[in-house]
């Protein structure tokens, strides 16, 4: 009997991806005034309310500050990596979610969740610079350190795996045999 695992990992993988991906290419989020003047400075959207004043943009150019704050040397191209980002975040998510290409989706998203554990984490949060029984204490921080080593560590799981038996890898590769065929294949006529 095959474990359920893999597939319990693949859903909780994608279900994180496709959303987080979905969000950061789609959805316009809140900024603050000073992120709103930054993001203008290196002449990326934001939209202003007119009813409330509330300022947004899209979760990808926020990526992008970050990526131009952290790492000024990139210039323009902090823009490329956050749409490339986010468009793999909600690619892989689906290719992991269906299995296909599952070991490949899931290496790009260790990638992903490597880069966010070192900028996010580290550079931004200073989690690995303050005493570890103090994270708790720093709620957010927290929650948002052991999120992305959650989500590395499962699809590292899955790169090393596999896709599990649910999955259309399995069936590509030729290596699902069905129960009923390899038992009538295993008994000869003879064999009574």
């Amino acid at each position: 009997m095959n474990s359920i695992m893999p597939l319990l990992s693949r859903f909780v993988i994608a279900a994180a991806m496709i959303t987080s991906g979905w969000v950061n290419c789609f959805v316009f989020v809140e900024v603050s005034s000073e992120q709103a003047t930054s993001l203008e400075a290196i002449e990326l959207q934001v939209i202003t309310d007119a009813e409330t004043g509330n300022q947004a943009t899209r979760g990808l150019n926020r990526i992008a500050l970050l990526l131009h704050n952290e790492c000024p040397q990139l210039g323009g191209w902090g823009t490329l990596l956050a749409w490339s980002a986010g468009a793999f975040e909600l690619l892989a998510g689906i290719l992991v979610l269906v299995g296909l290409f599952t070991r490949l989706s899931a290496f790009v998203i260790c990638i992903i969740m490597g880069t966010a554990l070192y900028l996010v984490s580290y550079k931004i949060n200073g989690m690995f610079s303050m005493n570890p029984f103090d994270w708790p204490l720093q709620h957010g921080a927290f929650s948002q350190l052991f999120t992305e080593l959650c989500l590395f560590v499962l699809s590292l799981g899955v790169v090393v795996g596999g896709a599990g038996a649910l999955s259309i890898d399995r069936y590509q590769t030729g290596k699902y045999v069905d129960p009923k065929l390899s038992a009538d294949k295993s008994t000869k006529k003879g064999d009574d």
